[in-house]
Order: structure tokens, then C-alpha cells, then sequence
């Protein structure tokens, strides 16, 4: 499901790309039903931003004790005796994973066209693979940063459709067919 450039993921399930070759005998242009899933997928990669969680539902790993003071010492969060400050506080009360400045939740948009659909983060985030995936980053990549799914479920080196996303993709479909048996 989609093309395979940069910064976009792409989805082979056999299951629901033989529900689009059923579709698509009976209906001359796929573009309206690939717009419709990438624009509820992007949707629900927002959704899962907002919970923190990956696309199957797990809790994305807390941020580190590093990264968290770190923030603090860059929002200027700490007193000078090493207590927070009200900002500091503030800080991390509402500090989101993800979500430093929002530039890869804003980053993620679809690509739609009469036989696929692609969805990703622009090509202006480099990070957003090693946020997807996980693995060693920074200076002499020293530091580990936790996998925190956020466009599919990580299986191995492969991307897989979370059954939600999956069991949806599917309805769509489903009733794009009947629609379109209907008109016939």
C-alpha cells in the first residue's frame, strides 16, 4: 500500500490489496478510495501522536532522565540551588513524547494517487525514521533511542499494518465495493 521513497513507508498486505483489485474491476479511477484511506490514516498517525502510543495500541517508552533535564535545562526550568522552577514545573507537566516543537507530528501527511497510497514524514525530518525504528544516534551514535511506532507496527526490518488500521482499511474498502456493485 504506497510507494517506497525516502521518507514514506510502504505496506504490502496481500489481504487488502486483493480487496483493491476487486475494487478496482469494478470502478475505472482508485484515486477517491486511496485519498479516503490515506486521509483517515494520516488522521489516526495523529491520533496515535496525541495518545502516545504506537498504531497497536502499546504505550510509547517514557522519554529519558537525560532528555528530561536536558528540556529543563533548555527551557530554563531549573534554579540555580538545582530545584524546578515554576517553568521548569510547567515544563514537565506538559512535555509530550514526540512533540518537542511538533515538527514530526506536522510532518506527516499522504500521497494519493489511482493505484496507491503513501504515508510519511516529509523529507525535511531526518529523524524520523530512528523515532519509527529505534536504534543508535547522536555523536559516535552512543545513544540508544527507544523504537516509538508511530506510522505501523515495527516487525523486524519490516512495517506491518496494525490489525486496527488493518480491520478499518478493510471496512473501507468493503463498503467502496458495495457502493460501487450497487451502481453497477
Amino acid at each position: 500500500m504506497g510507494t517506497d521513497q525516502t521518507s514514506f513507508i510502504t505496506i504490502d498486505d496481500r489481504e487488502v490489496i486483493a480487496m483493491l483489485k476487486r475494487i478496482q474491476s469494478r470502478v475505472s479511477d482508485l484515486k477517491p478510495v486511496m485519498t479516503r484511506i490515506g486521509a483517515l490514516y494520516e488522521r489516526r498517525v495523529l491520533e496515535n501522536f496525541a495518545a502516545e502510543k504506537s498504531p497497536d495500541g502499546i504505550p510509547w517508552k517514557p522519554l529519558a532522565q537525560d532528555t528530561m533535564l536536558i528540556g529543563l535545562a533548555r527551557h530554563k526550568g531549573l534554579k540555580k540551588s538545582g530545584g524546578l522552577s515554576a517553568r521548569g514545573r510547567r515544563y514537565l507537566r506538559t512535555k509530550k513524547i514526540l512533540r518537542e516543537r511538533g515538527d514530526l507530528e506536522g510532518s506527516i501527511h499522504f500521497q494519493a494517487d489511482g493505484t496507491s497510497v503513501a504515508i510519511g514524514s516529509s523529507g525535511s525530518i531526518p529523524y524520523a525514521a530512528i523515532h519509527q525504528r529505534g536504534g543508535m544516534a547522536g555523536r559516535g551514535r552512543k545513544v540508544a533511542i527507544p523504537a516509538r511506532p508511530y506510522l505501523a507496527v515495527n516487525r523486524g526490518k519490516e512495517m506491518v499494518l496494525a490489525e486496527p488500521d488493518r480491520r478499518w482499511i478493510m471496512e473501507l474498502i468493503e463498503a467502496e465495493l458495495a457502493a460501487a456493485e450497487q451502481k453497477a
